[in-house]
């Protein structure tokens, strides 16, 4: 017998609404960053002619780039647009036609570069937290990788800073003294041919800045920089252009291979903070700006030991210790990674017969020798052990303060107490850093047992280089940067975020003159001060709150109120046995 059709529940016969259609993440985030890349894009152009009027126009570099690109003048908004000139002049501070205001309004538009930055790895952090599908994920990467090729273009053409690029010069005249006047560049004082044409930018800017008398004194690139800077020299021949551009370009090459390998790095360690980590790193502008435009080495030194962790997270450890060698063979400060890099190396060991482990350590011994040997070996006649260990010293053992905190305390305007002022003489508070940098090396070698934790500790290691050390340069900030976005840890990045501000403040320090010598309080002092408090009151936040109970799986959450979404730090790992 059929029940009658009352008894039917009447739910059964009311037309079902369609299921909500899952937001489509990717795309909005696409279009997002698209967005952001357009506006940089815009800033990083506006700052042309400023690059220019912050400089003084002998400077060799402004002389030499017009003659070869004499296009680049035709970007000069200010000339194209003068209303907007004039409308400038009438804000305070902002009259483009003195260098006060020029200075003011490159600071502008570099901190609202740095403010869209931050929203774009905002928006990749959140979006990298999103189930996305393979094609979605390779778009964001190619979409990411080609704005990084435009602005890194933007920069390879864009007028030359003074009181930054004075590296380029060096190390073009470090080449010629090996291919032009046959002499050994670590033996043979730079000033020995002051007719030379690099020669004479760099007494030009010798004259403006005091940078480039601390360069020359305490950082000597390494004998494997030399080869490198060999090969740009001679395809230069006589053009001081030519230099520049050879220089730019290998940063430029530098700097987009950096992005990929920290989207790859990442990618293996912790996905979803690879979108966050490559943007952070490829658009910002301060590692634009001294990787490229003012190109210094140690965006080609970040590249040797990205490439080094790149091995050893493919289970090839030769090559990365190679890679890490030659790290340390353009830059001798990276030789505090050494040890930590080792440790994989015996972690790798550990897990080979007894047979295979005596080949792995004896490759990694002839393979290391023969790497210093020819690294040392043309520029050994007329320096010896005497010359490695005098660059050692000076590398490790500073005897002046420049742009740090140790310079800030010398020059207080109070009379401190004996004791502190013997503390903070430029040789013992050298001595002072490195007791604080080896307890975080052994602490790294205790701790560190597989790649995350050894890209951690070194970049900590470095960082605390960064704070630490007498002598302070805005672009040492590079590599632990790079370090710091591979290891995705949280608290680590916003110090390393607040230091590359820093980084850029000393950087604008430079344009006003005298530079003040106590800047490291605002430049470093000020990121540390900040990051304390962060993370004060954050910690004391996620106490008062740790019994709360968390909201079922099931009852929906809003996105509008809920906390920005960072990379969480790296898990501890199990002690192996």
């Amino acid at each position: 017998m059929v029940a009658p059709l009352q008894q039917y529940p009447a739910r059964l016969y009311e037309p079902q609404s369609p299921a909500k259609k899952r937001p489509d993440y990717g795309r909005r985030s696409l279009l997002q960053l698209l967005s952001l890349g357009a506006l940089l894009e815009v800033l990083f152009l506006a700052l042309y002619p400023l690059f220019a009027g912050v400089t003084s126009g002998n400077d060799a570099a402004n002389q030499a780039l017009p003659g070869l690109f004499p296009w680049i003048s035709r970007l000069y908004w200010m000339r194209a647009v003068p209303v907007l000139v004039q409308l400038l002049a009438q804000v305070p501070g902002f009259n483009l036609a003195t260098a006060s205001g020029t200075i003011n309004f490159l600071v502008l538009l570099l901190a609202l570069s740095f403010i869209l930055v931050f929203i774009a790895g905002r928006i990749g952090s959140r979006v990298g937290q999103e189930r996305l599908l393979r094609p979605q994920i390779r778009a964001l990467f190619c979409t990411i990788m080609i704005i990084t090729l435009v602005f890194s273009v933007t920069y390879l053409f864009a007028p030359a800073i003074l009181t930054l690029s004075q590296d380029m010069f060096l190390y073009g005249l470090y080449g010629r003294l090996v291919t032009v006047y046959h002499v050994n560049p670590y033996s043979v004082s730079l000033g020995a041919f002051p007719h030379d044409l690099l020669q004479q930018g760099i007494l030009q800017g010798t004259q403006a800045t005091q940078a480039t008398q601390a360069v020359k004194g305490t950082r000597s690139p390494g004998p494997v920089w030399i080869d490198l800077s060999i090969p740009v020299v001679l395809l230069a021949r006589e053009s001081v252009a030519n230099v520049i551009l050879g220089f730019r370009l290998i940063g430029l090459a530098a700097h987009l291979v950096n992005a990929v390998l920290i989207w790859v790095i990442v990618g293996k360690l912790k996905p979803e903070a690879r979108i966050f980590a490559t943007v952070l790193y490829a658009w910002n502008p301060l590692v634009l700006l001294l990787s490229i435009n003012e190109m210094h080495l140690d965006v080609v030194v970040a590249l040797f030991i990205l490439l080094a962790i790149l091995f050893f997270q493919r289970n090839s450890p030769i090559l990365g210790w190679v890679l890490i060698l030659l790290a340390v063979l353009m830059n001798i400060l990276c030789l505090l990674l050494l040890p930590l890099f080792f440790r994989l190396l015996t972690k790798e060991a550990r897990t080979l017969r007894a047979g295979r482990r005596v080949l792995l350590w004896l490759a990694v011994v002839v393979v290391s020798g023969i790497v210093v040997v020819l690294s040392y070996a043309p520029y050994w006649q007329g320096w010896c052990i005497t010359g490695l260990l005098t660059s050692v010293r000076q590398a490790f053992l500073q005897d002046t303060a420049i742009n740090s905190l140790d310079a800030a305390l010398v020059n207080l305007p109070v009379k401190l107490p004996a004791a502190l002022t013997w503390l903070i003489a430029p040789h013992h508070w050298t001595i002072f850093a490195m007791v604080i940098v080896g307890c975080l090396l052994l602490l790294g070698l205790w701790l560190a047992d597989d790649v995350e934790f050894v890209v951690l500790f070194s970049s900590w290691v470095l960082l605390a280089l960064l704070v630490l050390l007498p002598v302070y340069w805005p672009w040492s900030v590079i590599v632990p940067l790079a370090l710091v976005l591979c290891s995705a840890s949280r608290r680590t990045i916003l110090l390393t975020q607040l230091l590359t501000l820093g980084a850029m403040g000393s950087c604008c320090f430079w344009f006003w003159q005298p530079t003040w010598s106590s800047q490291a309080l605002v430049t470093v002092g000020l990121p540390l001060l900040v990051w304390g408090w962060v993370l004060f009151f954050t910690s004391t936040w996620e106490m008062a709150h740790a019994h709360n109970p968390e909201p079922p799986d099931n009852q929906p959450k809003s996105r509008g109120l809920s906390r920005p979404a960072f990379p969480s730090r790296p898990s501890w790992p199990g002690r192996r046995r």
